[in-house]
C-alpha cells in the first residue's frame, strides 16, 4: 500500500544485499500486511487494536440486489467486436470468455469523487450454492501451475484477478474478493476501465463444477459503506461462441411461444449488436408545450425512448424511477 511495486522490489533488495535477513522478513511482511489489510489502519498508519469498533467489515456475501445509488454507479461493457476470446449475450445478459484472457470492464460513478474502492466478488448464481465460496480448482491451484508463479500464495485461490497493481487481495470466512482504489476518469472520459482475468474453468469438478457464477461490483469508500452494488453474469470457458448459443438454446426452450418467436427473428447482416452500455448522465428539459394532446405526445414520446433504452441495455431499475416521474406528470 505505501510503495508500488518496482519500489518494493528495490527495497527488498537493497535490504537483503545488506545481509540483514530478518530485518529485511519484518519488513516484508509488515509492507504485505498493510497492503492486505489497508483497513485495520487508521490514516497515519498505525494499526489499530479493534479495527470493527471504528467501523464494520464488509459484506461477505454480496446480496443480488443491483442498484446505483446517490452516485448513479454503472457497469459498462466495451464494444467486443475486436475480441475473439469473449462474447456478450444479450439474451441472456451474461460474458462468456475463455481462461486467463482479459475482460476489460467500465465503470462510471458522478460525480467523480476520488477515495472511492471497488471490490469485485464471484458468487454463486443460484440461491442454494451462494453460501459456498468461489474458488480454484486443484490443479489450477498447483504450485506447479505457471499462473502460479512469482505471485503471492494469497492471490493463488482466486479465480479472478485485476490488472491494476494497487489491487488487494482479501479473504473472509474462506470468501475472496479483490479491492482496488479506483481513480478519477482521466481528462475527457466519463469513466474508469479496469481488466479482469479468469484464472479457472466453471467446468473445473474440484472447483466451480458446472455451477453458473457472476461477479458482483460494489463501490465503497474507506469505511466498507457499500455506494452502489451491480452485477455481471460469466462463465469462463473454452469455447465461449458456442457454450453462449447453447445456452440461449436452452433458455429459448423454457420460454413461452410468443416470446421464443421474439427472440429467434432474424437479425439483419449488418446491424451491429449493441452491448448493455449508454449514456446515463441526466438532463433536466423544461419546456413550454402549447396544447394538452401535444403535451401527452412529447410525455409519450419521452417515456417510450427510455423505455426502449432499458429494454436494450437491460437497466431497468436505472430507468425505472424517470419513467416513473413522467407517468405521473401526465394527467
Amino acid at each position: 500500500m505505501l510503495f508500488e511495486d518496482e519500489v518494493y522490489d528495490q527495497i527488498r533488495k537493497d535490504i537483503i544485499e545488506n545481509e540483514l535477513p530478518l530485518l529485511a522478513n519484518e519488513v516484508i511482511d509488515d509492507l504485505q500486511e498493510k497492503k492486505y489489510n489497508i483497513h485495520e489502519y487508521s490514516s497515519n498508519g498505525n494499526k489499530m487494536e479493534n479495527p470493527d469498533q471504528y467501523f464494520p467489515g464488509p459484506e461477505t456475501i454480496p446480496t443480488k440486489e443491483e442498484f446505483p445509488g446517490h452516485l448513479n454507479f454503472q457497469l459498462l461493457l466495451p464494444n467486443q467486436s475486436t475480441s475473439k476470446h469473449w462474447v456478450y449475450s444479450q439474451t441472456l445478459q451474461k460474458v462468456f470468455i475463455n481462461m486467463e484472457q482479459t475482460l476489460p470492464l467500465r465503470f462510471k460513478w458522478e460525480p467523480p469523487l476520488d477515495g472511492l474502492y471497488l471490490r469485485t466478488s464471484m458468487v454463486f448464481s443460484l440461491d442454494q450454492y451462494r453460501n459456498d465460496p468461489v474458488q480454484r480448482c486443484h490443479n489450477h491451484m498447483a504450485s506447479s501451475n505457471r499462473s502460479n508463479q512469482d505471485i503471492d500464495p494469497r492471490l493463488i485461490k482466486h479465480v479472478v484477478r485485476c490488472s491494476d497493481p494497487l489491487s488487494m487481495y482479501e479473504e473472509r470466512n474462506e470468501h475472496l474478493s479483490i479491492v482496488t482504489p479506483l481513480r478519477t476518469p482521466q481528462a475527457g472520459s466519463q469513466y474508469v476501465q479496469m481488466y479482469f482475468q479468469f484464472l479457472c474453468k466453471n467446468s473445473c469438478t474440484s472447483g466451480m463444477n458446472r455451477r453458473p457464477t457472476e461477479l458482483v461490483f460494489t463501490l465503497e469508500d474507506g469505511r466498507y459503506k457499500i455506494i452502489g452494488r451491480r452485477r455481471l453474469l460469466v462463465r469462463v470457458c473454452s469455447c465461449p461462441k458456442r457454450d453462449k448459443e447453447k445456452e440461449e438454446a436452452d433458455a429459448m426452450n423454457t420460454l413461452p411461444s410468443a416470446k421464443k418467436r421474439k427472440l429467434s427473428h432474424p437479425m439483419p447482416q449488418n446491424k451491429k449488436v449493441m452491448l448493455p452500455s449508454c449514456d446515463t448522465h441526466v438532463y433536466n428539459v423544461q419546456l413550454n408545450i402549447i396544447g394538452k394532446e401535444n403535451y401527452l405526445a412529447v410525455m409519450k414520446y419521452a417515456f417510450d425512448v427510455m423505455a426502449g433504452q432499458a429494454a436494450r441495455t437491460g437497466q431497468f431499475e436505472f430507468f425505472k424511477p424517470y419513467m416513473d416521474e413522467i407517468l405521473h406528470k401526465m394527467p
